[in-house]
């Protein structure tokens, strides 16, 4: 296997990894639409998904203590035997591509013919699409009919910036805050200030090659970061452009420049197509927030600075997140009530304060109380990653800095798996000068309308 091809697969799986998380068995409910009678008292909720989480796992053992009447059967969509733990097969591998085409094309197959299970794990299926064709419930509907459901518990911000339009029709549990770190030693000694508000990816390739300059060529901005997994993260960054009203927009001045953007950074030393062991050279690390003690760890760093995450323009539009695990309800589903109790139960302070969920909880409760226990552990020095004792005032100081983080998060990083995948396959050629950003923007072009009006 060439070493392109190896990454182009590294990089799915790293996709799958990060928004399907890990797994582990549960029973497994029947094919189709599970939307009748379970017994003659109980109800039957089916949710389809491509692996078992944890946090998805723990919610139906707990629910079924105080819901004994609602039988909830998962329906796992794998196209190889049983995952462990720590979302690997068996033979140690992380999910395929195999994976994750098999998960979109039968939930999508069964969603399309109106049937489906009642409740669908996000994550990886082309939400944007469902939506057009009116197969998920608006929580938004769900949430008003509610009186005992109290937003404000919550980050209402995630909630927005993770609409569809109008509508929130995937139900975020947790996230985490996408962003980077400098090293703030190397920016003092070369005099360097960002605005991380304003800056560019341009920008960022000027100030990479003045750092470069001062601390040496074997130097990178980041290191282990290739080009399939910036064209990735820059189609995450602006889907919303990119895939307009359901229109593609990759045969644009927009896509042609994210390529060029990308292609110039490797050309010129910035950034390095070559694997390596060492991450004493990187001026950067991407810094994802992945949990309050995490968090506030990178926060309280004194070798460390956060910042916003370049843009393509230089237009900040908000703190950039991921979704760990989303939940959506059938809009033909006849048991949407069961499945909106059985959400809110997920939403609850006792289950968002779990040990399994991962990344930030969506309840602010759940969140106050964990950054309470490591504001403990970094007074005493036993806050992760940091071996020294921090004072009281800095660290609520520092947790102030984490919420305006969180407060402020506002861009949900996400996209359709096809479209990534088409963008991927056909880019390769545009960084081995075989074809020119033109030829590649319009075949990429191309192929994603054809997708899209499937």
């Amino acid at each position: 296997m060439n070493l392109n091809r190896r990454w182009v697969l590294t990089l799915l799986a790293m996709i799958v990894v990060l928004s399907g998380c890990s797994s582990s068995s549960v029973g497994s409910g029947t094919e189709g639409t599970s939307n009748e009678q379970s017994g003659q008292d109980g109800k039957k909720i089916e949710i389809a998904t491509m692996a078992v989480t944890p946090y998805l796992e723990e919610a139906v053992k707990q629910y079924k203590k105080i819901r004994p009447d609602i039988q909830i059967d998962i329906k796992e969509y794998l196209a190889r035997p049983q995952t462990n733990e720590d979302g690997m097969s068996q033979s140690g591998e992380a999910f395929s591509k195999g994976d994750v085409e098999k998960y979109i094309q039968t939930v999508s197959t069964q969603m399309m013919s109106g049937k489906g299970a009642d409740m669908i794990v996000m994550n990886d299926l082309p939400q944007d699409k469902y939506v057009a064709k009116n197969m998920l419930t608006n929580f938004y509907d769900l949430m008003d009919k509610d009186a005992d459901f109290d937003r404000n518990q919550y980050y209402q911000n995630i909630f927005e910036g993770s609409q569809d339009g109008n509508g929130l029709y995937a139900m975020p549990f947790s996230f985490v805050i996408d962003a980077l770190t400098g090293n703030t030693e190397l920016l003092e000694q070369a005099n360097i200030k960002i605005d991380d508000q304003t800056w560019t990816w341009d920008e960022f390739k000027d100030i990479s090659k003045k750092l470069k300059g001062k601390v040496g060529e074997d130097y990178f901005a980041f290191v282990n970061l290739f080009p399939i997994q910036m064209l990735a993260e820059y189609i995450e960054a602006n889907y919303d452009k990119l895939i307009d009203q359901g229109q593609a927009n990759f045969d644009s001045d927009l896509f042609r420049d994210m390529m060029k953007q990308i292609k110039s950074m490797y050309d010129e030393g910035v950034l390095s197509n070559d694997f390596t062991y060492d991450y004493t050279k990187t001026l950067f690390n991407n810094a994802n927030l992945f949990d309050p003690i995490g968090g506030l760890s990178q926060v309280l760093d004194p070798k460390l600075k956060i910042y916003q995450k370049p843009t393509v323009n230089g237009k900040y539009s908000g703190t950039s997140f991921k979704s760990y695990f989303t939940l959506g309800i059938n809009s033909k589903s006849k048991v949407q009530d069961e499945a909106w109790n059985f959400i809110k139960f997920m939403l609850s302070e006792e289950m968002q304060s779990s040990s399994v969920v991962q990344g930030f909880a969506m309840h602010k409760g759940a969140v106050e109380k964990q950054l309470n226990d490591a504001k403990q552990q970094a007074v005493a020095g036993t806050l992760p990653l940091l071996e020294q004792k921090f004072d009281t005032e800095t660290v609520e100081s520092k947790i102030q800095e984490l919420h305006q983080l969180l407060d402020g998060a506002s861009r949900n990083l996400s996209s359709d798996h096809k479209v990534v995948s088409i963008a991927i396959e056909e880019f390769d050629s545009y960084m081995s000068g075989q074809k020119s950003a033109e030829d590649v923007s319009k075949l990429i072009q191309n192929r994603v309308n054809t997708y899209i009006n499937e």
